[in-house]
């Protein structure tokens, strides 16, 4: 029997090897065909994971910088600037060795240079020569690299940086920055307010953020939106303009200030605040006719380019400070018993003191009055005792109705920020009827001139607007517009005009309080106030005038209001007897000023030859249009009958001589104009605007057109031929 031989392990050996050498073969290959599949894919789609490989190629040789949006600026109802941006710069005194400049040179301040230096600087920058070689000498003990000069040297305008620089100190550098100018200096500073500058922790670029008034109020709008800009070096990436994101400039917001009468409010308000030393005062006066405030000013106030008068509590008096307001309530008081049928000025009361249970309300001659009086002779002496008498023969329940009538206790949601809306104590009768003459109650001086504005405007209360406008300057539109708003109806007309005659006594009866507030060759009514000061013990003593708040609330003409103030002194500390000169020298100066303004005084301030900015007023109303056009020592020329501007020519926001034509077009029931005398300019904005085909003929000026003026374009006109002149010379 033959043994069957035995494979030799070799042999097995080798075909495992063979195995595993298809094995992986195979497995390469599949690796092969799966990343041949994947590269195919990627180079094809170009995309890894969601992520664009041309995209991101292009990224590393692109960058992008941010693009800072410009901070709207703030302007006067006309145009006249109130607040804008402007560059700044800080100086720096570089103090390292190892500093030269492009040619070598040392570009630091040796230390045998201090004196020198230091009195160069003092001379421009003001102060004295040592403060700065101090300055010096202090940062080289610290071993410092550079040092700042304090104030000296901080936030310089163009003007002084040039003067700085003319002197080209070694070693001195200047860091640019962007700051807010209010070039009118202490001007409606509580209403305008200022800004600070905050700095991005991630991007280390500074900003202007409002920190009070309509800065603060409107600071969203103001501010705009940053842009994005991307550059390449590579100059044929076309995608670079993709990534490119124009800022949106901050809105310019236009109040309803008048810069003239403003300008008065000042001047007369420092004399106050000199004579009298109050703890605080604010005057206000508002256009009867639209809820306008035209001008606005307290005590203490601040000028927001320097920060000097800033302390560190600021309370805006307009509309969040709340106070008694004392006797000017009376009016309110007097209005509201007219209204209900409970005023009789021909009857008599006995004035001095009332008990209301067990308390008392007491007139301001130390409860003695004047015996048995007419309400009328009460009204004109300011007697407690007889509106108290008013609000009990009124019943509570219908004076209460009253105050909210009038809109007292809301805000009257000016847009400023931290509007107070007031208290009011009214549950025992004592309170009730203290409310009847200004105390137990507190209100916001707009509070009491939108209440007044009822009084002044025939039953019609009016809102009070701070904002004119608020104009886009990227789009070149009106994006708000302030209409006169009817907020309520408290009184009938008929009531309106009965309190204003009665007011006048207050001025012009015998025994009125109100003497020196008559404005002469005008019927002026009104009311005066003195309301003692609330303490956590009580009010204060009577006739203490440092610890009384002294008010007057004034309209002119007295038949037909045109303009409303009021003036409100808060505990003078000096020269009580004053009181009323100094305030009745406030309103009547004012008052007369206003009075007498005529549409000229309502204008951007520009010399003849200077060039004005074209206002923006698409979007706006027509007649509103026309007066800021005016306004701007411009020509306004409406084209149809439209109630509001739909397009414009010149475009808003250029800068144009004065007295240039612009047209404003409504859109509605266009006419041909009279061109005679227009330049081929005018003639094509016209056209242009009009949408219709024009025919030049000549050079020169409009001598004849084909079509009639006040031909209306609706009748089926296309074309006009005009024909231009030379204008002939001698």
């Amino acid at each position: 029997m033959v043994k069957k031989q035995r494979m030799p392990k070799r042999n097995q050996s080798d075909k495992y090897s063979r195995n595993s050498g298809r094995i992986l073969l195979g497995s390469m290959i599949l690796v092969l065909v799966v990343l041949g599949v994947r590269f195919s894919y990627v180079a094809v789609a170009k995309e890894v994971k969601g992520h664009k490989l041309d995209k991101a190629a292009q990224l590393i040789y692109q960058s992008q910088n941010e693009v800072q949006a410009k901070r709207g600026e703030i302007f006067d109802s006309v145009g006249n600037v109130l607040a804008e941006n402007s560059s700044t710069y800080t100086a720096a005194a570089v103090l390292d060795k190892t500093q030269n400049d492009a040619d070598g040179k040392p570009a630091y301040v040796k230390p045998s240079q201090d004196k020198k230096v230091a009195k160069q600087l003092a001379g421009v920058l003001g102060g004295k020569p040592a403060e700065y070689k101090k300055v010096l000498a202090n940062a080289r003990k610290q071993d410092l690299n550079q040092v700042q000069f304090g104030q000296h040297g901080l936030k310089m305008d163009v003007t002084t940086y040039k003067k700085v620089k003319a002197l080209k100190i070694p070693g001195i550098i200047f860091t640019p920055g962007t700051s807010r100018f209010y070039p009118n200096g202490k001007f409606a500073s509580d209403l305008v307010g200022m800004t600070s500058e905050k700095v991005n922790d991630k991007t280390g670029k500074q900003t202007l953020t409002g920190m009070m008034g309509l800065e603060q109020a409107y600071n969203k709008q103001l501010t705009g939106k940053n842009g994005v800009k991307t550059t390449s070096v590579d100059d044929g990436d076309l995608a670079v303009s993709k990534h490119n994101q124009p800022a949106e400039n901050g809105y310019d917001i236009y109040t309803t200030l008048n810069t003239k009468l403003q300008t008065t409010l000042e001047k007369k308000m420092d004399a106050l605040d000199d004579d009298m030393k109050p703890k605080s005062a604010i005057a206000v006066v508002m256009d009867t006719k639209t809820g306008n405030i035209v001008a606005t000013t307290q005590r203490p106030t601040f000028n927001a380019t320097t920060r000097k008068g800033v302390g560190t509590y600021w309370n805006n008096e307009l509309a969040s400070t709340t106070f008694e307001p004392g006797s000017v309530m009376k009016g309110i008081t007097l209005a509201a018993a007219i209204d209900t049928d409970n005023w009789n000025g021909d009857a008599t009361y006995q004035s001095g003191t009332l008990k209301i249970g067990d308390r008392a309300v007491t007139d301001w001659n130390n409860g003695e009055g004047w015996g048995e009086i007419t309400y009328a002779r009460g009204i004109a002496e300011s007697s407690n005792v007889a509106m108290a008498l008013t609000e009990q023969k009124m019943g509570a329940d219908t004076w209460e109705k009253y105050i909210h009538r009038f809109r007292f206790l809301k805000s009257t949601d000016s847009g400023l920020n931290g509007e107070a809306a007031g208290t009011m104590q009214f549950k025992y009768p004592i309170e009730q009827a203290n409310t009847a003459f200004g105390q137990a109650i507190s209100i916001t001086p707009l509070q009491m001139m939108q209440a007044y504005s009822a009084i002044a405007g025939n039953g019609e209360e009016l809102k009070p607007h701070v904002v004119e406008k608020i104009v886009d300057p990227n789009t070149k539109k009106v994006v708000y517009q302030a209409k006169r708003e009817v907020v309520a109806k408290p009184i009938k007309a008929s009531t309106a005009k009965a309190t204003r005659e009665q007011l006048e006594d207050v001025i012009y009866s015998e025994y009125g309080l109100g003497k020196m507030y008559a404005i002469p060759g005008v019927k002026t009514t009104g009311k005066s106030g003195t309301a003692q000061v609330a303490t956590s013990t009580g009010y204060s003593a009577p006739g203490d005038n440092t610890h009384e708040i002294h008010s007057w609330m004034g309209m002119a003409p007295a038949k037909n209001p045109r303009y409303l103030m009021y003036v409100v002194t808060k505990e003078p500390q000096r020269n009580t007897a004053n009181i009323a000169t100094d305030m009745s020298d406030v309103f009547v100066s004012v008052m007369q000023q206003a009075l007498q303004m005529s549409e000229d005084d309502n204008k951007v301030v520009v010399s003849a030859d200077q060039e004005v900015k074209i206002p923006t007023v698409v979007g706006g109303s027509t007649a509103e249009a026309k007066r800021e056009v005016t306004a701007a020592n411009l020509t306004p020329i409406v084209m149809g009958d439209g109630k509001t501007v739909k397009s414009q020519s010149p475009i808003g926001g250029q800068k144009s001589l004065v007295g240039q034509r612009v047209f404003l077009n409504t859109g509605h029931d266009i006419a041909v104009p009279d061109m005679g005398g227009w330049a081929k300019s005018d003639v094509l904005a016209w056209a242009k605007l009009a949408d219709i085909n024009v025919v030049i003929k000549g050079d020169g000026f409009v001598s004849t057109q084909s079509i009639l003026p006040d031909t209306k374009l609706a009748d089926g006109y296309h074309d006009i031929t005009v024909e231009f002149k030379e204008p002939k010379t001698n």
